[in-house]
């Protein structure tokens, strides 16, 4: 009786996978993989907003100032948002020259994105140093509540993340010109979209979390 439960218990685990009514193993591995990186950003963020909210109390903070080339990192991410999205329809359509031009765009805007975003942590590296260095005088000054130092962390984890993202796409593009990609065979395509949407999104819930905490 018990070998029996155990093997129902197997074919209907087994199923979860082979169904086309369910995920498929890379969709829920990709599932699992946002979600992981979601728990981590938001239990980061929970805790920064519990610890200063600590902090404030002793101190009083420097308001956070958004540098400018973070908001044009986050028009360079929400077009290229766009234009890997358009590259899926286009693949879905074999209209393979559309898609691989948008994939091209794409790759454009995320190596912009990362200059941007390298010059946008210079000046949240110097912002946080002239602040402890205007607050060295007092007392346990290395716990103050600067933010910037923070969000210098929190866009270090992100563009690490995107890192990955961004690679995922040069060999999607390698793979479209080897003219693996068609309307019908396309989840490496699907996938990267997925995933550079993912982090548009968190990376703006980010962005604006700070603006009003910071």
């Amino acid at each position: 009786m018990s070998t029996f439960r155990s093997r129902t218990v197997r074919n209907r685990f087994a199923l979860l996978f082979t169904s086309r009514d369910r995920l498929s193993q890379r969709d829920f591995g990709l599932a699992i993989f946002l979600f992981s990186i979601a728990v981590l950003f938001l239990g980061g963020l929970v805790a920064y907003i519990i610890v200063r909210a600590n902090l404030a109390q002793h101190h009083q903070p420097v308001a956070l100032v958004i540098p400018p080339l973070l908001w044009l990192s986050t028009a360079l991410l929400f077009l290229g948002s766009i234009s890997i999205h358009r590259a899926l329809y286009f693949v879905r359509q074999e209209k393979q020259q559309q898609f691989r031009n948008c994939l091209n765009l794409t790759f454009l805007l995320g190596g912009a994105f990362f200059v941007i975003q390298a010059l946008g942590l210079v000046h949240l590296l110097r912002q946080h140093s002239e602040i402890l260095l205007g607050v060295e005088h007092l007392k346990n000054a290395y716990n103050y509540p600067s933010s910037y130092g923070v969000l210098f962390s929190f866009v270090l984890l992100h563009a690490a993340h995107f890192l990955v993202a961004f690679g995922l796409l040069g060999m999607i593009i390698f793979r479209a010109y080897l003219n693996q990609y068609d309307h019908e065979y396309h989840w490496g395509v699907h996938a990267c979209s997925i995933v550079w949407h993912f982090l548009g999104a968190l990376w703006v819930i980010m962005l604006l979390l700070f603006c009003f905490v910071g």
